[in-house]
């Protein structure tokens, strides 16, 4: 009985890997072994102003430069500080992100608000606005699941003449 058994398992696991496409065990782990060495990879391409006044209009370009489509893209502030219109915001966070991405693929770039889950109705100038941002993202590879994350220090700096905002990656 168990060698039968055992045969049943052997045939109907062979039957389900070559549905999948992978027609051999070695195949398998040659692409268990690709999907856990080129993950999405997630970063701040650069920071695009559309008002040279209005500071709060800027954009953060985010890039999936890795292999792997990133699914299910999430954005979460800590640490944020700000000055908006005399008022003080000091060590506050956001913790569910208001906007999803659902899908990044590999090589294709999107745009978040400088400021997400911060929003005003009309630009407003900052007079100073920095936090730490967390951009999160999942992969699947069948029922497997694996979870990415980033960290960045976004800071804008006000000049006389104008403002600049920066990224620095954190870990």
């Amino acid at each position: 009985m168990p060698v039968e058994a055992d045969k049943w398992i052997f045939e109907h696991a062979i039957g389900l890997l070559q549905l999948l496409g992978v027609t051999s065990v070695a195949g398998f782990i040659a692409l268990y072994s690709a999907w856990l060495r080129f993950p999405p990879e997630i970063l701040i391409e650069a920071i695009s102003d559309r008002s040279k006044k209005l500071n709060s209009e800027s954009r953060i370009k985010i890039k999936n430069s890795g292999k792997l489509p990133a699914l299910k893209i999430e954005t979460e502030i800590e640490q944020l500080n700000a000055t908006i219109g005399g008022i003080e915001i000091r060590n506050c966070a956001v913790k569910n992100s208001p906007s999803v991405i659902p899908r990044l693929s590999a090589g294709e770039t999107t745009e978040i608000s400088v400021s997400p889950g911060v929003a005003t109705e009309h630009g407003v100038e900052l007079s100073a606005f920095s936090y730490v941002l967390r951009i999160r993202c999942h992969t699947r590879l069948f029922r497997i699941k694996r979870t990415f994350a980033k960290t960045w220090k976004v800071e804008l700096r006000n000049f006389e003449d104008g403002f600049a905002w920066y990224a620095t990656i954190m870990k």
